[in-house]
């Protein structure tokens, strides 16, 4: 078991280190020198704690003392001035707005053997308005509780009312009955059932009624609701829609499967590529993270062939869904 030193303020990512059990004497501190690393394994250094400046400077002495590094960018700027130089020393950059938890599950996917996360979980993600995603996950959750019989819960979480194509009662059921529990992490599996609208073994949970607090989800919420939800079923199926919400950077970061909704339309591989440029790089997220699912495909010579699709967006195919009248 590997020794860790975190140089930071922040006493929450030590707690979150220490809860998997992976590793053998967390320390923290506010400075480094040669005795502090000492039987070092993992080194993990705060950029809130030791700016950059002073960090490049003393680099050299710790590189051959710790065999891991990690350096947290606190915001875009830092991380994108500063993530080729330290990168080519073999320093792995932590993107900014991770949380303790996704950080914490960065450095045990490089450093743990074997390490999974959210292994029952399928996020699927759209790759734009009109894409399919809602129709796409709520079937996949529909037919896998059909054939398994495995308990299955199917989260909607794309910022929207309800659950869209089914008929149902939301009065007494959905995010919002259990959004303060969530947030206060005291929500039990059972009352996260009760929440729920229940057709055999399937879980519908209905997105949050009211619009206007979409806004007040914030990633880590959504990450505590999909690690209970792993922990509740057998499996787990989230519409993550296609915008940027703190519900869908949570849900993509807590699922272990991502699967991306798309089509032919040109306009779609354009939004998704602004979403990478733009947000998911700070997110740790790339687009080999994802499956390709390309919906009401047509195939025509005018038009991209699913295997040219695959490799325009950087993805593997994981199906195709043809355009039926």
């Amino acid at each position: 078991m590997k020794n860790i030193l975190i140089i930071s303020k922040n006493s929450n990512l030590k707690t979150e280190l220490e809860k998997t059990g992976f590793f053998k004497n967390i320390k923290t501190g506010l400075s480094f020198g040669s005795k502090a690393l000492d039987n070092i394994d993992i080194l993990i250094v705060d950029d809130k704690t030791i700016p950059y400046s002073q960090y490049i400077q003393n680099f050299s002495k710790f590189l051959k003392l710790v065999r891991s590094n990690y350096y947290i960018a606190g915001d875009i700027d830092t991380h994108s001035t500063i993530n080729k130089v330290l990168s080519s020393y073999g320093i792995i950059v932590i993107p900014p707005f991770l949380t303790d938890t996704q950080i914490c599950q960065k450095i045990c996917s490089l450093t743990v053997e074997d390490f999974t996360t959210g292994k029952n979980t399928v996020c699927f993600f759209g790759s734009g308005p009109g894409a399919g995603t809602s129709m796409i996950s709520q079937s996949v959750a529909q037919v896998l509780s059909d054939i398994t019989g495995k308990s299955t819960g199917f989260l909607s979480l794309d910022g929207s009312e309800g659950i869209d194509y089914f008929d149902i009662d939301l009065d007494s059921h959905g995010l919002g009955q259990i959004k303060e529990r969530l947030i206060n992490n005291i929500l039990s599996p059972e009352e996260l059932k009760n929440s729920c609208i229940k057709s055999s073994s399937l879980y519908f949970l209905p997105g949050e009624k009211e619009i206007s607090k979409v806004r007040h989800y914030q990633p880590d919420h959504i990450e505590k609701l999909v690690d209970l939800c792993s922990e509740t079923f057998d499996v787990v199926i989230i519409n993550g829609g296609s915008a940027i919400t703190g519900m869908s950077i949570g849900a993509l970061n807590s699922s272990k499967l991502k699967l991306l909704v798309t089509t032919q339309s040109d306009k779609h591989f354009r939004n998704f590529n602004n979403l990478l440029d733009q947000i998911f790089v700070n997110l740790g997220i790339s687009s080999d993270d994802f499956s390709l699912v390309v919906n009401k495909y047509i195939d025509s010579s005018e038009l991209e062939t699913e295997i040219s699709l695959a490799k325009k967006y950087g993805t593997a195919l994981a199906s195709v869904i043809p355009l039926l009248e």
